[in-house]
């Protein structure tokens, strides 16, 4: 079994790469149709289920499927296609033209319907429309791709119930959503749920008014009220980020200058919104994330097990702090210089890493063990870092035009090993290849960890360049940095070097400065502080036991860590909740009248004993 497969793009070729071990190489040119010396790729991409690549020309825009891509599935003509979206599903895919000079009304957005079990599947157009700006240019849809959302100018959004095969008809939507006041709609983002999907919608401060951050659930004709919305200054614009179950969502909001004039990145806030039950019929809340360092917010994700996240915030060395769906702090690192962070698939390990104009230095956590550092190596100048779908493997890489030198792909396992590496003169992008059920080997000791053969020569040629930076930076297992040693004053430091050359010095006293005094000069003695030293030397030699003994240090009973992991907080959270529902299901066996929320309560048993056993807990433990 080897992990999953690795996509890369030149100007000119498409690589695929089998995973770990092996790593064989196949390469797609011969697939094209090149029949111009020129031929160039200007975009590709593979799709977000990985059953599809696609890969847009200077002549058409191709459609490929199968084990390794290699199954031709559909041709587009279109010769000046520079940006291609795949749905989340992967049933459509939208094409981006650059837009005609001499055709200022021409539709440079299309979208067609692809499905690789599907015989609707065919190149007509589905839908197409115009925008000249790339930024933000595709539609959004919902996860299962049953739902299509586009702005129609700048406070309503109109939402199409799709059908496979069948054109959208924007002029006749599902439902719309219409906001209301002067504030356009600046931003929005649909939930990634799969059933009840809602949708977030930000409206930047105009006029004196706050900015509005609402959560709206999808229904039919029209959708009027918010299940929860949060009212706010200092926005200019906002990063939305989504929980996987599509139940909270996180909002950064940026303002283009600082008042207090202490970063030029503008100032950031991150907010929290989260709601329970179909489309929120259990209510929601809102609030501030509470960081308790000033400076910018470097990065923040959504754990897979969506009921915390992380944020690496604060000015270099920067912040990390992990917390829970309330906003409640869980963990909290020491400053490191690092503003990357990333979950793995299953949520255990955590990268932790300084890119950009830090040193490239990837620390790997334990989520289960109390976030004890697993490994550290050095990926300096990474402009990407992916964990694999498995979880097992990172893949760290330099590209273009971001980084014109230096340019290629590491492979690493989460023990901080390089097992693979290729380098490129020039490489655009780089990707995992996701499938349906992502699996990874696993190497139970690092003697089975087998290491690629071009990674071996990378290693006795650049031995500096992969070295654990742990042992420059003095970094302890717990993720902090460790301390040097005691301080040394200079001269005790010249006489320590002067030791080991054998060179014999005689202790002096050494005479400190003292403010007017000229030096050289012999300082006055002050008889009260004398008197204050024999005093203080004296209680000490008093301190004895009532035996004549003197105390031991050493014999003193060492204080006992009391401290709680976040595992057994979240089972005796877990444990409290199921004792509330048996009670609830005694009321009910006795006859009593429940409320509604104390049913659903009942319900979630089986929820609630399912993450019991996650965590390791048995009946027998009661």
């Amino acid at each position: 079994m080897s992990s999953s497969q690795i996509y890369a793009r030149t100007s000119s070729s498409i690589n695929i790469f089998k995973g770990y071990p092996d790593f064989d190489e196949l390469n797609l040119s011969e697939k094209f149709n090149q029949t111009d010396a020129n031929f160039r790729i200007n975009s590709s991409i593979v799709s977000p289920c990985g059953r599809f690549l696609a890969i847009a020309s200077n002549s058409n825009v191709q459609v490929f499927s199968g084990e390794s891509f290699n199954e031709l599935k559909l041709t587009l003509q279109l010769n000046n296609v520079y940006d291609l979206h795949f749905s989340p599903s992967g049933n459509y895919l939208s094409t981006w033209e650059r837009p005609p000079v001499d055709q200022p009304e021409y539709p440079n957005v299309k979208i067609f319907y692809i499905n690789n079990n599907d015989a609707n599947s065919t190149n007509e157009i589905q839908f197409e429309y115009q925008s000249k700006s790339q930024n933000g240019w595709y539609l959004q849809f919902s996860k299962l791709d049953d739902y299509v959302i586009k702005m129609n100018g700048s406070k309503q959004l109109r939402i199409v119930k799709l059908t496979p095969g069948v054109p959208f008809n924007f002029n006749k939507p599902w439902t719309s959503l219409t906001t209301s006041g002067q504030q356009p709609i600046s931003t929005f983002l649909i939930s990634p749920a799969t059933e009840h999907p809602t949708i977030c919608i930000f409206q930047a401060e105009k006029g004196g008014k706050p900015a509005v951050l609402s959560i709206y659930p999808i229904v039919e004709n029209k959708i009027e009220t918010p299940i929860v919305s949060k009212n706010f200054f200092k926005a200019d614009s906002c990063q939305l980020t989504w929980n996987n179950a599509g139940t909270a969502i996180l909002c950064l909001a940026i303002t283009d200058f600082d008042q207090s004039n202490k970063s030029y990145y503008g100032e950031n806030t991150l907010y929290l919104i989260t709601f329970q039950g179909v489309n929120g019929k259990l209510g929601g809340q809102s609030m501030r994330v509470s960081l308790n360092e000033e400076g910018p917010i470097h990065g923040f994700t959504w754990s897979p097990t969506n009921r915390e996240f992380a944020v690496c915030y604060g000015f270099m060395p920067a912040t990390t702090t992990f917390f829970d769906l309330r906003a409640n702090v869980i963990h909290s690192i020491p400053k490191l210089p690092r503003n990357t962070i990333d979950y793995s698939p299953s949520g255990r390990h955590i990268i932790l890493a300084g890119f950009g104009n830090l040193q490239g230095s990837v620390d790997i956590l334990d989520r289960y063990d109390k976030y004890k550092k697993v490994s550290t190596f050095n990926a300096a100048n990474s402009v990407v870092c992916k964990w694999s779908p498995g979880g097992e493997f990172i893949l760290t890489a330099t590209t273009s035009p971001r980084l014109r030198v230096d340019n290629g792909l590491k492979i690493w396992h989460y023990t901080g090993k390089l097992v693979f590496i290729r380098e490129y003169k020039e490489l655009l992008k780089i990707d995992w290849r996701i499938s349906e059920n992502p699996t990874d080997p696993k190497v139970n000791s690092l003697k089975d960890l087998i290491i690629h053969p071009s990674a071996e020569k990378y290693i006795l040629d650049h031995p500096s360049s992969v070295s654990n930076p742990s042992a420059l930076h003095g970094s302890n297992g717990s993720g902090s940095t460790g301390s040097g040693g005691a301080y040394r004053p200079p001269h005790a430091r010249r006489a320590a070097a002067a030791a080991a050359n054998g060179v014999k010095i005689n202790n002096a006293k050494v005479q400190r400065n003292v403010v007017g005094l000229v030096p050289g000069a012999t300082p006055l003695v002050d008889n009260n502080a004398t008197k204050k030293k024999k005093k203080h030397h004296k209680k000490k030699d008093d301190g004895s036991n009532s035996d004549g003994n003197t105390s031991n240090n050493n014999n003193t009973i060492p204080k006992v860590n009391t401290d709680i992991s976040p595992e057994q907080k979240k089972i005796r959270s877990l444990l409290k909740k199921l004792r509330a529902i048996e009670t609830l299901k005694e009321k009910k066996a006795n006859g009593d009248k429940l409320e509604d929320t104390q049913v659903l309560k009942i319900q979630t048993e089986d929820k609630v004993l399912k993450e019991l056993n996650f965590l390791g807990w048995t009946r027998d433990d009661i």
